[in-house]
């Protein structure tokens, strides 16, 4: 169900711009995309789609696009929409003015058109700034702290309204200006706005999206995202077969969104190992330090530390003193029968006391 949620809806927020277009508007598209490319490098479309033009055309448009997929040698849409975020303004959710502009003008400014190796896996982001010294700071750095890191699975949905909760007084918002009106919670449609920009930028669509009824000032008009509890909200699924995060920085009146894709969870599970592996280490290391312990003694039973402390044999050092004063005040004849430590081995019978241990189950 998921997967053909996620390709009704590519296939909905893609076609409906090409909808009224002129054969020219399609010229432009198919300068950007050889069919007999498209067809050679996707073997696994060749027997979903044959050897048509148009059916791999109309999958380029639709869904080729967002996945990465090449229309051409030497030219990829997502990575000129990803790598030229000046015209993010501009063009919007329009991929056949990206065309365009590549042909026309990218081209010979020498605009990046290829995907490019930087080591990390960041697919879309978006600044805007807001007052940081208005209550209406209070709700936009409250929207942005709970959208912060979540995690979307593959085909799993996202609902803005849902994961910034309920705008109350007990969830922590505060009475700010929306349009039109006072209201709690107002200003958390610029944190909504900024991220579906960010998804813009991702090529992401939107399963849910509703504009304001009015220009905003943060950003350009197309890339808003308004929300009324019950009434509209932000939604959208995780259209890939990797984890997508969303990261938000927001402070100091700069509000940034970005999305990352599974390579970032990954490199995030890989330093929270090594800290949680040497936690344990860590917490070895200043048990055995101090040498009074009998109490630590018996909590690094389990890391076998007393192993170590009867090959190192110092503690029997010290324990010998004590027998041997008494064995010197005792007879002598008989140190090497406490050499055997019989003696001893009885001391922890007399240091079992289990029925003094008992006393503090009685005290609760």
């Amino acid at each position: 169900m998921h997967l053909l949620t996620i390709c009704c809806t590519i296939m909905l927020s893609f076609s409906r711009p090409l909808v009224g277009y002129s054969a020219e508007t399609y010229e432009s598209f198919h300068a950007v995309f050889d069919p007999e490319y498209y067809y050679e490098q996707n073997p696994d479309l060749q027997e979903i789609l044959g050897n048509s033009g148009e059916n791999l055309f109309q999958h380029f448009i639709t869904m080729g696009v967002r996945e990465g997929r090449l229309g051409r040698e030497n030219f990829n849409l997502k990575a000129y929409v990803f790598y030229n975020p000046d015209l993010l303004d501009t063009y919007k959710t329009d991929l056949l003015g990206y065309c365009r502009h590549y042909m026309t003008v990218g081209m010979a400014e020498g605009r990046i058109c290829m995907p490019q190796e930087e080591g990390d896996n960041k697919i879309g982001e978006y600044t805007t700034h807001y007052n940081a010294t208005i209550p209406r700071a209070i709700n936009v750095e409250l929207a942005a702290q709970r959208i912060n890191g979540c995690v979307l699975q593959p085909g799993e949905l996202f609902s803005f309204s849902d994961t910034v909760q309920s705008r109350i007084p007990q969830n922590g918002y505060v009475m700010a200006p929306a349009i039109g009106r006072y209201e709690y919670g107002g200003g958390i449609c610029q944190v909504s706005s900024t991220l579906y920009a960010a998804m813009c930028h991702a090529l992401i669509p939107a399963m849910e999206r509703h504009p304001h009824s009015s220009g905003v000032s943060y950003l350009p008009a197309g890339l808003d995202a308004t929300i009324s509890e019950g009434y509209k909200d932000l939604r959208f699924v995780n259209i890939y077969d990797k984890p997508l995060k969303i990261q938000v920085d927001c402070k100091e009146g700069v509000l940034t969104v970005s999305l990352w894709l599974g390579e970032l969870m990954t490199g995030n599970a890989d330093e929270t190992l090594p800290v949680e592996s040497g936690q344990p280490e860590q917490s070895e290391q200043p048990e055995p330090e101090p040498s009074e312990q009998p109490e630590q003694s018996e909590q690094p039973e389990p890391s076998e530390q007393p192993e170590q402390s009867e090959s190192s044999e110092q503690p029997e050092q010290s324990e010998q003193p004590e027998p041997s004063e008494q064995l010197e005040q005792s007879e002598s004849s008989e140190q090497p029968e406490q050499s055997e430590q019989p003696e001893p081995s009885e001391q922890p019978e007399q240091s079992e006391q289990p029925e003094p241990s008992e006393q503090p189950e009685q005290s609760e």
